[in-house]
């Protein structure tokens, strides 16, 4: 063979290794991205879902559930607190964000991928003891007060499907703390809350729960976690979705909620 020939040869096999290396350089490049992927995790200041212990991190039944799904996904993420408005506003916005604790209602269900349920909302109007002229056994009747609600919340949206409005009966709060405080200097006359986070939030401000009684019952739904749509939620939300699936069916779930005596499975009775 001439010296000509072989270096023709040489020159043919360069040019194969480098067109094989370009077609790589995309999957590659995928591939990077996907193991790179980094979820946002908003969480609202509400046990017993979420909230920070006595070290500052992170807890509750719905971030250990957060927590255990990520890491089954083999997913990164960073964690953030804040209030349910900007919470909710961030998520619409923003893709790969994940809310832990949402209740699952028409208006919002286009804008998320749904993963769970992971237990039963259960909401009510609530009165101090100490008020019984206060009496709103139906909603009808709740009509004649002023109500504190948590802006954006899922009891609010139910008050105004009901034909409650704001300035007339709703006064908006940013978040539970808030909500409670109003009602507990008779601000206002009925509050509007989660059974659940009702009871755990009474507890961590030190009010006596057995100074609050219900009235009418608003709403029963299901809470979810949330996954904002976007570019690549899809691939993420299956990954989210198989290891929820795992968690279901190995009894994972069911541990996390007997350890937080407040939690009632979506399904169950109290």
């Amino acid at each position: 063979m001439s010296i000509q020939a072989c270096k023709h040869i040489v020159l043919q096999f360069l040019l194969s290794v480098s067109t094989l290396l370009a077609g790589a350089q995309p999957a590659l490049a995928q591939s990077t991205q996907a193991n790179a992927t980094s979820l946002n995790v908003l969480l609202e200041p509400v046990p017993p879902y979420s909230f920070l212990d006595d070290k500052g991190n992170p807890a509750g039944y719905a971030v250990e559930l957060m927590e255990e799904m990520l890491k089954r996904s083999g997913l990164s993420h960073q964690t953030e607190f804040n209030s349910w408005a900007r919470i909710y506003q961030r998520a619409i916005s923003q893709p790969l964000t994940l809310i832990v604790s949402m209740a699952r209602l028409p208006e919002r269900e286009a804008q998320f991928h749904w993963i769970g349920p992971t237990a039963a909302r259960r909401a009510y109007l609530y009165r101090l003891k100490s008020r019984p002229d206060v009496q709103a056994p139906t909603l009808d009747a709740a009509k004649a007060y002023k109500i504190a609600v948590v802006r954006d919340d899922a009891a609010e949206r139910a008050l105004l499907a009901h034909g409650f409005e704001f300035g007339k009966q709703l006064d908006r709060s940013p978040d539970h703390v808030a909500m409670l405080r109003k009602l507990f200097v008779e601000r206002d006359e009925l509050i509007a809350a989660n059974s659940v986070v009702l009871a755990a939030m009474m507890g961590k401000m030190g009010y006596d729960p057995q100074k609050i009684e219900p009235q009418a019952k608003l709403s029963e739904v299901s809470l979810y976690m949330g996954l904002s749509k976007g570019e690549g939620s899809p691939a993420i939300y299956l990954k989210l979705q198989t290891a929820w699936d795992s968690m279901r069916r190995d009894g994972t779930v069911a541990a996390i909620a007997a350890r937080h005596p407040y939690i009632v499975l979506a399904g169950k009775t109290d």
